[in-house]
C-alpha cells in the first residue's frame, strides 16, 4: 500500500508485426520485463526489481530547436536505457537519464517510494479532450489502485463528443417538427436520432449507434464549414478535427465567421449548417446501411484493422493475414484510435493506441502489459495473434520480475539458436 503507480500508453500504428513485443531480459543486475522493439536489446518501457520507467514525448512548442535524429542520438539512448535498468532507485535512474535523453523526451520513473521526472520542470502543454478525460476521471478517483489505472487507460467515452453535442444539437432537441400537422417521414427519423443523442453519455462504444450518428454528423458539418475555403485540399476537410469543431461552434475569436459560406449571397449561420450537416449524415447513413438507426452500429464502420506490413497489396493473402475486429473509442478517447483518411471508410482504424502498460511496486506480480498484436510476427506461429482477444476484451498481462513465478505460469518454453556461420556457408554452397 502506498507505493507510486507508473502508467504508459503508446500511440502508433497497428500493424503486424507489432511495434512491440513483451520480454523479460536477465541481467547480471536482475530481471527487466516490459515492452521493447525487434532489434533494441534493451527494455524501452518497463521496470526491473528496483524501478520503472516510461517516456513522454513533449510537444514541438515546448522545445527551443527542432528535434533532428542522428546515430549518435540513438546510441546515447541506448545507453540511457542500459543505465537505466542498472539503476538502484529513481534519484539513480534520474543521474543517468540527464546527458543521455534526446531532446523532446521526458522521462518519468519510479520506485518503492518515489515519483521522479526529467526535466523535473513543468513543461507548458496545450490541453487537449484527451487531457480533459483524464483529469475528469483522476479526480473521481479518492485512492489509485492497479485496478483504477487500467480501467482508466482502458476508457471509451469522448469528451470532444461530450462538449460538441451540446453545441451541435442546441437548437435542434427543443424544436418539434417542421411540417404543419403530421410529421414526415424524414422530420419523424431525425427527431428518433436526436432523442438517442440526447441520452447518450458520449461513450464510443463499439455496440452503440450513437457514436457512428455522432462522428457522422460531425464529419458532414466540417465537410460544410471548411470546403467552400478549401475546395481542392480534401484532407483538410476530411480529416476530423474536434478542435476547430469546438473553436468554430463556440465562436471562439470571432471563429464562427467560418459557418458562411463565401461564394453565396446570404450570411449563413452555424445553426444553419449544423442542421443541413445533420441531413447530410442522415442520408450518409441510410445509402449505408438502411433506414433503422438501430442498425447503425459504431464497431462495423470503426474496425480495427492490422495488416501484415510485409504485404501492402489488397488479395486474399493480405486478408488471410490480417486482423480486424469491430472497435471502441475514438481519437480523442484515452484508449486512442485514429481515423483513415478514405472517404469510403472514414472511421476505420490502423493506428492509435498500440501499447499499453500499468506498473506497481505494491505487489509482487504488480505489473500489467498489453499489446494488441502477438508476440511473433510470422503468419504460421501460435504466438501470431496471441494477445489479440485480451486486447479486445479489455485485459493485461501480467508479468513479474521473480523468473520463477515467469516460469510458473508459462504455457512453455521456445529456445531460440542462432545457426553458425559455417553452417550458412555451406547450405549456400549446397543450394547452387
Amino acid at each position: 500500500m502506498g507505493a507510486p503507480i507508473l502508467t504508459a500508453d503508446i500511440r502508433g500504428p497497428l500493424s503486424l508485426p507489432s511495434e512491440w513485443y513483451l520480454a523479460d531480459i536477465q541481467l547480471p543486475t536482475g530481471a527487466a520485463i516490459g515492452a521493447t522493439m525487434p532489434g533494441v536489446p534493451f527494455i524501452v518501457v518497463g521496470r526491473s526489481e528496483r524501478v520503472a520507467w516510461a517516456f513522454r514525448s513533449l510537444s514541438l512548442n515546448a522545445l527551443k530547436e527542432p528535434v533532428s535524429p542522428t546515430a549518435a542520438k540513438a546510441g546515447n539512448f541506448l545507453v540511457m536505457l542500459d543505465r537505466v535498468v542498472r539503476s538502484a532507485d529513481v534519484n539513480d535512474a534520474m543521474d543517468a537519464s540527464m546527458n543521455l535523453a534526446p531532446a523532446g523526451l521526458e522521462i518519468l520513473a519510479i520506485d518503492r517510494d518515489t515519483l521522479a521526472r526529467w526535466p523535473d520542470r513543468e513543461v507548458e502543454t496545450l490541453l487537449s479532450f484527451r487531457d480533459a478525460r483524464l483529469a475528469a476521471l483522476d479526480e473521481r478517483q479518492p485512492i489509485f489502485s492497479v485496478e483504477g489505472a487500467i480501467a482508466v487507460q482502458r476508457d471509451t467515452v469522448s469528451a470532444a463528443a461530450r462538449a460538441l453535442l451540446p453545441l451541435m444539437a442546441r437548437e435542434l432537441w427543443f424544436v418539434g417538427s417542421t411540417g404543419a400537422l403530421e410529421e414526415n417521414r424524414a422530420d419523424k427519423l431525425r427527431g428518433v436520432i436526436l432523442n438517442q443523442l440526447a441520452q447518450w453519455n458520449g461513450d464510443m462504444d463499439r455496440f452503440s449507434p450513437e457514436p457512428l450518428v455522432f462522428w457522422a454528423w460531425a464529419r458532414a458539418l466540417q465537410k460544410r464549414i471548411l470546403q467552400d475555403e478549401f475546395p481542392s485540399a480534401t484532407k483538410v476537410w476530411a480529416m476530423l478535427n474536434a478542435d476547430v469543431l469546438f473553436a468554430v461552434l463556440s465562436d471562439r475569436g470571432g471563429s464562427a465567421i467560418w459557418c458562411d459560406i463565401r461564394p453565396s449571397t446570404r450570411i449563413e449561420t452555424c445553426q444553419d449548417q449544423v442542421r443541413a450537416a445533420l441531413d447530410d449524415a442522415i442520408g450518409w447513413l441510410i445509402d449505408r446501411n438502411g433506414p433503422d438507426p438501430s442498425a447503425w452500429v459504431w464497431g462495423e464502420a470503426h474496425s480495427l484493422n492490422m495488416r501484415w506490413a510485409s504485404i501492402r497489396s489488397s488479395g486474399i493473402i493480405s486478408d488471410l493475414l490480417s486482423l480486424e475486429a469491430p472497435s471502441s473509442g475514438a481519437p480523442d478517447t484515452l484508449i486512442a484510435t485514429l481515423f483513415a483518411s478514405d472517404d469510403d471508410l472514414p472511421f476505420a482504424t490502423s493506428a492509435g493506441t498500440n501499447f499499453q502498460a500499468v506498473m506497481s511496486f505494491s505487489e509482487e506480480a504488480g505489473s500489467y502489459f498489453i499489446a494488441p498484436a502477438g508476440q511473433s510476427g510470422h503468419p504460421l506461429s501460435r504466438f501470431y495473434e496471441n494477445l489479440f482477444p485480451m486486447w479486445m476484451q479489455g485485459k493485461y498481462l501480467a508479468m513479474s520480475t521473480d523468473l520463477s513465478l515467469a516460469r510458473g505460469g508459462a504455457v512453455g518454453t521456445s529456445r531460440l539458436s542462432p545457426v553458425s556461420f559455417d553452417k550458412l556457408t555451406i547450405q549456400g554452397d549446397m543450394s547452387r
